[in-house]
């Protein structure tokens, strides 16, 4: 029963294994369109994802070791925490690892190639504006895709939201 708890494989190998298929998610997870996200961040999103899939093949007897899966789980939880402080203290890695805004309506005009590039389509931007009381485009000064999927309206001076 003891060798149930054992790592099954060496330690360089699971170590590697977990950082290269870490990153490499880290990585893919960049042409997610920013809205199909929601309010996680994507290394969140990916870190729940991969230690739910590790800890139930733990859990369930897969097969691995609950050792290794709890490794798998540790350098997970360690790359996210380590990705996160690149991000916040490193300009270069921030602009790599989070997504910015993205104006979808500038001076009452949508932005049509960034719509497309996001995958926005034109009945969303008026959904996303009537939420805000805006039934007239040209009232809009600014529509922008946050990086959390939101997307935020600033509204022209003066401008009523369009309805007569």
């Amino acid at each position: 029963m003891e060798g149930n708890f054992g790592l099954s494989r060496p330690l360089w190998e699971i170590a590697l294994r977990t950082t290269l298929v870490y990153l490499a998610l880290v990585i893919l997870i960049r042409v997610i369109p920013k809205r199909r996200t929601g309010h996680l961040s994507p290394n969140d999103m990916l870190a729940l994802i991969l230690i739910g899939g590790m800890a139930a093949d733990g859990i369930m007897g897969g097969s691995s070791s609950p050792a290794d899966a709890l490794l798998m789980i540790a350098l997970i939880v360690a790359w996210g925490y380590v990705l996160d402080i690149l991000e916040f203290r490193v300009p270069f890695f921030r602009r790599c690892l989070r997504d910015t805004q993205t104006t979808l309506v500038r001076d009452g005009r949508p932005q049509w190639e960034n719509m497309r590039r996001e995958m926005v389509t034109e009945e969303e931007l008026q959904a996303a504006l009537r939420r805000q009381g805006i039934t007239d485009i040209t009232t809009v000064r600014s529509a922008c895709l946050e990086a959390d999927g939101e997307i935020s309206v600033v509204k022209k001076q003066g401008a009523q939201g369009g309805e007569q």
